[in-house]
């Protein structure tokens, strides 16, 4: 059973190992593997500093329990890169590889971004991240949708991302949660040795 919920700093090494995993997996992520920034403590300091609705939050797919094995392999379902600061921003340090003896495992995460400032308090930025081995378990759309319940909480009328055009699964999950395309970005990225394109799509709650 997969249960989403708010990120607390207690899940910091189970959110570094999943993302550490989500970068080896998929070629659609900002990051190639060994680039992101994986210190720990960094990390958490980060997520105490993000998780207040001035700045945005962080939801979490919790799968499993300790004693409960599970092989995250697989490939990541989408992330994608933005304007704000988040998590993915903060200086390289001490590399979260040990850590085996977290007590949570994490299927998938969602990131909102939330500026400071009254001009654009009113939207937010996403950046949603999926093992494969839990796509077509509806993961993704919960998480969406919890963070549009954040966002009706918070007063947010505009939610916006940004997604690799031919990551298909991805789009097409957001089409079904009502997103439209409001850009189109030509060779956006350099994948290996080709360039890829990338949309920008938003929704706007009532």
């Amino acid at each position: 059973m997969i249960r989403i919920r708010e990120i607390n700093p207690d899940d910091t090494g189970a959110l570094v190992k999943l993302v550490k995993q989500l970068d080896r997996e998929t070629e659609f992520l900002l990051y190639e593997t060994g680039e992101r920034p994986l210190d720990v403590d960094k990390w958490r300091e980060n997520i105490r500093a993000l998780n207040s609705p001035e700045y945005g939050t962080f939801f979490v797919a919790e799968y499993a329990s300790k004693g409960e094995e599970l092989a995250i392999d697989g490939a990541a379902h989408h992330e994608s890169d933005g304007e704000d600061l988040s998590v993915e921003d903060i200086g390289s340090g001490a590399m979260a590889d040990a850590v085996a003896d977290d007590d949570t495992v994490l299927a998938g995460y969602l990131e909102v971004r939330r500026l400071p400032w009254r001009k654009v308090r009113h939207r937010i930025y996403l950046v949603i991240g999926i093992l494969k081995k839990f796509r077509g378990m509806g993961v993704g759309t919960r998480l969406m949708q919890e963070a549009e319940n954040w966002a009706r909480r918070n007063d947010i009328q505009r939610l916006y991302l940004t997604v690799i055009a031919e990551n298909m699964a991805a789009v097409q999950l957001y089409r079904k949660m009502g997103y439209e395309t409001e850009g189109w970005h030509p060779a956006s990225m350099r994948i290996g040795d080709r360039y890829v394109d990338e949309l920008t799509m938003g929704k706007w709650l009532e």
